[in-house]
């Protein structure tokens, strides 16, 4: 994480969108993360040069097991390489990759400063002497569930989407430092649990902020703790993680709404936070096992 790239110097490094544009152009836009960016390929060329890139990459294999041949910094490596594999390239290292089988994968680009912050803040080691190590089609379920997760094409219009899609993020960095990095067996510090106060204090920002957009920057910085142990004590202390505390408020408020007030649905789905009234339509049914008009008619 700390290390200069071996051969390259800052300068030849390759962005993820540059590195897009050579291997597919015209392909789906990223998903973007705090520190992070998501892509899924198909059919691209069976043999690439990939250059440096300024971030390390994860990809997920998907489409079916295929043989994956990586020639260039380090040895050699010949795989073959089942679904749910997960490769990972650390930021400035090049390869020559050929595959035979079929071409479908997910990348996942992470910032090397954004896993440096989850190196200091959840395992309180110096980034620079905790790097990830290269690897080719490793089995690692948790990994995997992790990076299917926030694929998952349901996240991208829902209110709460991306609280998920980092707070998801941010246990997969963990996981990839505990299990694919030179962190070793070193543990994480200790934390405390969310104490009264704090879990209040939480609780209290999200009814304040229920027609807003609520990210887990936020809540971290409410509770004075990182991204991860956030989302652990939180769900300690309330039996839910962050984001499905959040949209079981929102709909709270929108079942008080629907009972006390006058206001049309889609001003309804606004006052609590819903992108639109077709999402609040769809989330109220799925939790309430109504819709918002019929809830209302019933009451």
């Amino acid at each position: 994480m700390g290390r200069e790239p071996s051969g390259a110097g800052a300068a030849t490094l390759v962005s993820p969108e540059g590195w897009a544009a050579m291997l597919a152009p015209g392909q789906a836009p990223a998903r973007t993360l705090d520190g992070g960016a998501l892509r899924h390929f198909r059919d691209t060329a069976p043999v690439i040069d990939q250059p440096p890139l300024d971030h390390h990459y994860l990809a997920l294999h998907l489409g079916g097991a295929k043989q994956v041949h990586r020639n260039g910094e380090g040895p050699q490596r010949e795989a073959v390489v089942a679904v749910g594999s997960i490769t990972m390239v650390p930021a400035g290292a090049g390869f020559r990759w050929q595959t035979r089988g079929p071409i479908d994968y997910a990348h996942l680009y992470i910032a090397p400063q954004r896993l440096a912050r989850t190196v200091r803040d959840t395992f309180d080691r110096d980034p620079a002497r905790v790097e990830p190590l290269a690897d080719v089609g490793r089995d690692d379920p948790l990994l995997a569930a992790l990076m299917t997760a926030l694929l998952d094409p349901a996240l991208d219009g829902h209110s709460d989407g991306r609280l998920a899609r980092e707070s998801w993020f941010e246990a997969l960095l963990v996981r990839l430092v505990q299990s694919g990095s030179t962190l070793g067996s070193a543990t994480p510090r200790a934390r405390n649990a969310l104490t009264p106060r704090t879990l209040t204090r939480l609780k209290t920002y999200i009814e304040a902020h229920l027609a807003q957009p609520v990210t887990l920057e936020d809540l971290a910085a409410v509770a004075g703790l990182s991204r991860f142990h956030l989302c652990r004590a939180f769900r300690d202390s309330t039996g839910l993680p962050p984001h499905a505390y959040l949209t079981r408020q929102r709909l709270a408020l929108a079942r008080r709404l629907l009972r006390t007030t006058p206001l049309a649905i889609s001003e309804v789905a606004r006052a609590c936070g819903f992108a639109s009234p077709n999402q609040f339509a769809t989330s109220f049914r799925k939790h309430v096992g109504v819709t918002p008009s019929a809830f209302r008619r019933d009451d």
